[in-house]
């Protein structure tokens, strides 16, 4: 698949959309391991999380959907839940994360499903962990495979190899602009077969409360499954951030969401 005529129009506008961010005239250029310490470190919080997701799904035949999930993170113990609200039918559908041990709850049966491994929202492409703290310098190590030059823009591109077992791409392959944002990813399998493309079309900045600085976070991210061809628009609107109640982070909440 040509993503090219794609990413060329996102790079058009980018100067436009983070013009605040561009580093400083003559900095230097950051080593591979640096780059991704940098792009943590202004993509991570202290405070809890908590957001809307929606989602707009389109698959190769043309059939689509949308879908509505509110999604909670706790920082400090790295517990998660997601709340499905639209479609009506999967209202009340969540998936509950407390430390590594991971949950699927079905209202209609009021059943839980303990889960053995990292898990997909809502049948789609999108992964748990795509909610994550950013920990790329941790979970990879990186190759600089030199520049990709679009209208004149010069686009860094790195190789990234998982250092262990507990990511969901063993590979992955980003772009990143001037300014050190990633706008393009691809992650692989071990063996370099393509698995998902992300287009991340725009980036919203929020203040931590508590560290008190400002944080870049994904606003609009287009995601593309290579082998069935379909394509996920994912926004993350009513992002904030602030303290939340640790019962939120329980089965007994979540059930009490349909009552």
């Amino acid at each position: 698949m040509n993503t090219r005529p794609r990413l060329s129009a996102l790079l058009l506008c980018w100067a436009l959309l983070l013009p605040s961010l561009a580093l400083a005239e003559g900095e230097k250029r950051l080593s591979p391991e640096e780059l991704l310490r940098h792009i943590d470190t202004k993509m991570s919080f202290t405070s809890d999380y908590k957001g809307v997701l929606r989602l707009f799904e389109t698959r190769k035949d043309g059939a689509k959907r949308a879908m509505e999930v509110h999604v909670y993170r706790r920082e400090k113990s790295n517990d998660l839940l997601f709340l499905s609200t639209q479609p009506r039918h999967l209202a009340g559908t969540g998936t509950l994360r407390i430390g590594r041990n991971l949950w699927d709850y079905d209202p209609t049966t009021g059943a839980w499903r303990r889960l053995t491994q990292r898990t997909n929202l809502l049948n789609t492409f999108s992964c748990e962990s795509d909610f994550d703290r950013s920990r790329l310098a941790e979970d990879y190590a990186a190759v600089d495979e030199g520049d990709d030059t679009v209208n004149g823009v010069a686009y860094r591109k790195l190789l990234l190899k998982a250092r262990n077992a507990q990511v969901t791409f063993p590979m992955m392959r980003l772009w990143v602009d001037p300014q050190n944002n990633i706008v393009k990813r691809v992650g692989y399998t071990s063996s370099g077969h393509t698995l998902r493309t992300d287009i991340i079309r725009s980036y919203q900045r929020i203040k931590d409360p508590l560290s008190g600085n400002m944080v870049l976070h994904y606003k609009e991210v287009l995601e593309t499954e290579e082998e069935e061809g379909t394509q996920m628009l994912v926004r993350y609107d009513e992002v904030t951030l602030a303290p939340l109640d640790a019962n939120i982070f329980t089965k007994a909440w979540l059930e009490s969401r349909i009552r």
